[in-house]
Formats: structure tokens, C-alpha cells, sequence
């Protein structure tokens, strides 16, 4: 497993103080809240791929957004008043970015490890829970960084995407579709990801990311099937 990196610079030591303040906030509030922090800025401390700075925590309650949104608590609102808020997820605006509070559980057997910072423990996701989300919450919807994402765990922690692999079947099919009739603008956005170190090309990433994907799609019916139902590790 990747060690994080909790020194690397970057937008994202802007934002986290302010991430660790509504979570301290909510861990007074609450009884032993299990959260966690992972997404695409977690990758970029473990892997050191790209560069990302939005933090984003996951909390498995949706009553736990209610101690972190500007409009219900004092705290959230000395963070940021600039804020979106849904049933499912809590985006908050700041000058260095955003901070998402987003409600899952996790799904993968190891989802986190425990590592020291700021003189308390944290949760940082491993590669193949991040991954595992992504694809599960939002493969239909094929992204740029997701697509470089899953390129850079499959080169650097392939046993990570084992983890992961049984989340991919539920939207495999369409995110494959979606890199096939892949439009100039997911090219173009995927050329513009500030990439650390190498950067690989979109088709390197495309049959890489097809090489992971297809042995997880099993037949069309059990495919269909479980779109609607819950992950079978």
C-alpha cells in the first residue's frame, strides 16, 4: 500500500485545516462519527500522480450534514457562508478551493489506514476505496482525472484495483462506452490535468483502463442485475 505523503505542498494545506475544524466540530457534536477522508487529493498524497486540492470527506450518516452546513451550524458558517447544499452531499466554497462532505459508506474489506497528523489520528482511504467509489457512485459519468485516476492505481498498486474490481461492474459497461465515443472536450481535459512527472496519453489510459474493466463485466444479465442491487464483492 502507498504511505501518504502529509507533507507535499499544495492548495489542498489550505483547505484541510479548515476540513479538520468542521470535523473536530462534528466529533464534539456527535458519538464517535466514522469518517474519513479520501478522493482524489488522498490519491495524490499516496501516489504523487497530479496535482488535486479539493478535500473531500465521506461520513456514513446523512444526519451528520446538518453539523457542517452554514446554514444549521455556527461553525460550518465561520468556515465559508459560500456554500451547496443537497440530501446527499455538502459542497463548501473557499478562496482555495472546495471542501465536499459527501454521505458513503465504505465499500471495500480495508477502506482506510490510520496515520498521525496535526498531533491526532486520521482515516486516509486506500487506493483501492477510492477507486472503488468512483467507479460505483459515478461510472456513468466518465471524467477525465477518473479515467487518469484509475490509470495511475492500476500502474502503481495493481493490487488495489482487485480490491476495487467488484464495484466496477455496475457502470463498466457505460464507462468504457463513454472513453469509445470519447468527445474533444474529455480529450481536451484530460490533456490539461496538471499532471506530476509523467504524463500518460489519453489511448495509454484508454486501453489500460479497458484491461481492468472488461474481466469484471461477466455476462450482460448478471451486469444488468446488479446495477440495481448492491455490490457483490
Amino acid at each position: 500500500m502507498s504511505k501518504p505523503d502529509l507533507s507535499r505542498p499544495g492548495p489542498w494545506t489550505e483547505l484541510f485545516p479548515h476540513a479538520l475544524a468542521l470535523m473536530n466540530h462534528l466529533e464534539r457534536e456527535t458519538r464517535n462519527p466514522l469518517w474519513t477522508f479520501g478522493g482524489g487529493t488522498v490519491l495524490m498524497l499516496r501516489l504523487g500522480h497530479r496535482q488535486s486540492k479539493d478535500i473531500d470527506l465521506f461520513v456514513p450518516d446523512p444526519q451528520y450534514l446538518g453539523y457542517v452546513s452554514p446554514r444549521l451550524s455556527d461553525a460550518a458558517e465561520a468556515i465559508t457562508a459560500d456554500y451547496e447544499e443537497h440530501a446527499e452531499y455538502i459542497k463548501l466554497f473557499l478562496p482555495a478551493g472546495e471542501i465536499d462532505v459527501v454521505v458513503g459508506q465504505s465499500l471495500t474489506a480495508d477502506p482506510f489506514d490510520v496515520v498521525q497528523h496535526a498531533g491526532r489520528p486520521l482515516r486516509l482511504e486506500t487506493c483501492g476505496e477510492i477507486i472503488a467509489k468512483k467507479m460505483w457512485h459515478r461510472g456513468d459519468h466518465v471524467k477525465a482525472r477518473d479515467l487518469f485516476d484509475l490509470c495511475a492505481v492500476a500502474v502503481a498498486e495493481p493490487k488495489a484495483i482487485e480490491h476495487a474490481a467488484p464495484f466496477m461492474r455496475r457502470h463498466g459497461a457505460a464507462f468504457l462506452q463513454g472513453l469509445r465515443e470519447a468527445s474533444d472536450v474529455l480529450r481536451a481535459d484530460f490533456d490539461r490535468i496538471d499532471s506530476i512527472g509523467r504524463h500518460p496519453s489519453f489511448n495509454e489510459c484508454v486501453r489500460i483502463a479497458t484491461e481492468v474493466i472488461e474481466p469484471t463485466l461477466g455476462s450482460e444479465t448478471s451486469s444488468s442485475a446488479d446495477a440495481d442491487g448492491d455490490p457483490a464483492p
